[in-house]
């Protein structure tokens, strides 16, 4: 388990620096843990010329166990645009679209990075 679980969080740091370099427009990256049980990553998508914003969370708290998050889908997500718009904000709704399209397997978070960084760029 400790071969797995270190292993895979591994994975998932070297994808999301990965990630970083081939999406320009990921802006910031944060893991946090709000508690013992919980890990969350934290990524920031801007688009340079427009100003939009969206900031998701991924739920990666199954690499506690030494899983990799084959499956995960954000948590939350917000869309800040400018000026700020309400949150029926129609990115939003590409950005789901563009989730519920990926399939599930291991490289899941740059697949997921990929979706949304051709989103906020349109």
């Amino acid at each position: 388990v400790t071969r797995s679980l270190l292993g895979n969080s591994l994975d998932v740091v070297a994808e999301v620096q990965k990630a970083q370099t081939q999406f320009r427009n990921l802006a910031d990256i944060t893991f946090s843990a709000p508690t013992v049980e919980k890990l969350k990553l934290q990524l920031h998508f801007m688009n340079f010329t427009t100003g939009k914003k969206v900031k998701l969370t991924l739920d990666v708290s199954c690499l506690n166990r030494g899983v990799y998050p084959s499956e995960v889908v954000p948590s939350q997500f917000a869309a800040l645009a400018v000026p700020v718009k309400h949150s029926d904000d129609p990115l939003l709704g590409e950005i789901r679209d563009a989730v519920k399209s990926l399939r599930a397997g291991y490289m899941r978070i740059i697949r997921l990075c990929g979706c949304i960084s051709q989103v906020v760029q349109a």
